[in-house]
């Protein structure tokens, strides 16, 4: 599959790694699969990035759109059109030399493409399309219509496909929704998109936090609200009404108006392509991240906490329930009161001894979400068809 001295032996041909977009770009799909390829390089694979450039895309979309306009239909839904996978085929093939592929698209691209030019195609998820369809989904919104076919396309992927999900619930959604046999299913936890230097020794505030100082509850994310910001301010105002002083320190986006909130530290977006130390910085100046998410493909930002030795905390629902650790953490039941999050909050941070081993803890599992972790539980798997010891956070 890869070249020769490789971990995974048969072939001579590279490993590719395909996402919509150019994977070599960080900022391709928040950066997992460049994380992933970057991974896979230092691992010593003779992985090759796929390169989509979606600014070549732009005609072909208007001239998609007004089509669907002119019969009638909404013009939203292009990158699930064979008009795109055709298009997107033919650039990838200026970037694939063969052999097995691992894309992180359920539609992009097509099993039956690559099985006809003699390929393998392997699908890492954080969730099935037919999962993002259902109500409060990233996909609910689309047109029916394309809906319906791209679950029937996904569906006949996943059929000719190899699959891997990254939680267990993505992975139930595979054999619930699309039909697949659970023994064709597996699940590798990615790893943190956070980097620490050789060197790196892991910073704590250590004045007594609701008493010498704030504790400090972080958050992580552009979508704000679904990402539980609001309700993460109601456990602060808890806390404070408890006579326990904190604060929610929040990276990423929040509305102008939000950003009055007493007790919010908003510090903006921070660019980890071009600060990668100034996101580590503010990951580790939190005592604790927090991600109370309606729903959650898996939680990328608890997994970056954790990666910074910092103890994470949210309800554990869909694929953020694999990424909160019970002995780094606090996994709360969906809809869980504020009123007892915050009374949970404050009786484990007002024991020393507690939160001494909730950080040791959070500090162990630090080097075990990583992206060379993953792809070492890929190259098993490759090479012996299941993985011995695969990382579970979640026990």
């Amino acid at each position: 599959m890869v070249g020769r001295n490789s971990e995974i032996e048969g072939s001579d041909d590279e490993l590719s790694i395909a996402a919509i977009g150019d994977v070599a770009d960080i900022t391709c799909w928040s950066g997992i699969p460049y994380h992933f390829w970057k991974a896979a390089l230092r691992r010593g694979l003779h992985a090759r990035a796929i390169r989509l450039d979606m600014r070549e895309f732009a005609w072909s979309r208007r001239l998609w759109n007004a089509r669907q306009l002119l019969c009638g239909h909404s013009a939203r839904g292009y990158q699930y059109s064979r008009s795109f996978l055709r298009r997107a085929e033919d650039r990838m093939a200026k970037d694939w030399n063969g052999g097995r592929i691992i894309t992180f698209n359920q539609h992009f691209p097509r099993t039956s493409t690559i099985c006809a030019l003699g390929g393998s195609l392997w699908h890492y998820l954080d969730a099935t399309f037919a999962s993002l369809c259902e109500p409060g989904g990233a996909g609910e919104n689309l047109p029916l219509r394309i809906r319906k076919k791209g679950i029937e396309l996904e569906c006949e992927n996943y059929a000719g496909g190899h699959i891997v999900m990254m939680a267990r619930w993505a992975a139930e959604s595979v054999v619930n929704d699309c039909g697949v046999p659970a023994k064709k299913v597996a699940t590798i936890l990615p790893g943190a998109n956070v980097d620490l230097p050789p060197d790196y020794s892991f910073p704590f505030d250590e004045r007594v936090p609701g008493k010498e100082r704030p504790l400090v509850l972080g958050f992580v994310g552009k979508d704000w609200q679904r990402k539980g910001l609001p309700f993460l301010l109601q456990v602060r105002n808890e806390l404070e009404r408890m006579g326990f002083p904190a604060v929610v320190r929040a990276a990423g986006h929040c509305p102008k108006e939000l950003r009055r909130t007493a007790g919010l530290e908003f510090v903006g977006f921070i660019d980890k392509a071009v600060a990668p130390g100034t996101f580590l910085e503010f990951l580790a100046s939190c005592d604790l991240g927090c991600l109370f998410s309606e729903r959650e493909p898996l939680g990328i930002s608890t997994l970056e906490f954790l990666r910074a030795g910092v103890p994470v905390a949210g309800f554990a629902i869909e694929g953020l329930a694999d990424t909160l650790p019970p002995d780094a953490g606090f996994r709360f039941p969906p809809a869980s009161p504020a009123c007892d999050v915050a009374e949970t909050l404050r009786i484990v941070f007002t024991d020393h001894n507690a939160v001494a081993r909730l950080r040791g803890r959070a500090r162990y599992w630090s080097e075990r979400v990583t992206w060379e972790r993953c792809v070492g539980e890929w190259v098993e798997l490759l090479t012996t068809g299941k993985i011995a010891n695969p990382v579970r956070p979640w026990l």
